[in-house]
């Protein structure tokens, strides 16, 4: 029997899937492009890292999580964010 990964963080996961369902994330979404989002890409991403959780490798787990639209689209990088260098300048070495 496979062990678990201890590597995948499934509360981040859900934690965007929950915010993407969420009343004021919904209204908000409303508001500014006149429709809801169906948080279809936070729903597979729970999907992937329930894969990558469950009977794989910590490297096999680590290339199923690059391929998630979290990791693709914000993540930890900052430089994947909608909003950088349109509403603020992304430093190159942050001041926190």
């Amino acid at each position: 029997m496979a062990q678990s990964n201890e590597g995948v963080d499934m509360f981040l996961f859900f934690d965007e899937w929950s915010r993407c369902i969420g009343s004021k994330y919904q209204k908000d979404r409303l508001y500014r492009y006149g429709k809801f989002e169906g948080c279809s890409n936070q729903w597979k991403d729970i999907r992937i890292a329930m894969n990558a959780k469950i009977g794989k490798t910590p490297a096999e787990a680590e290339a199923l999580l690059q391929t998630t639209y979290y990791r693709k689209t914000v993540g930890s990088d900052l430089s994947n964010s909608p909003t950088a260098g349109v509403i603020w300048e992304l430093k190159e070495k942050p001041g926190w």
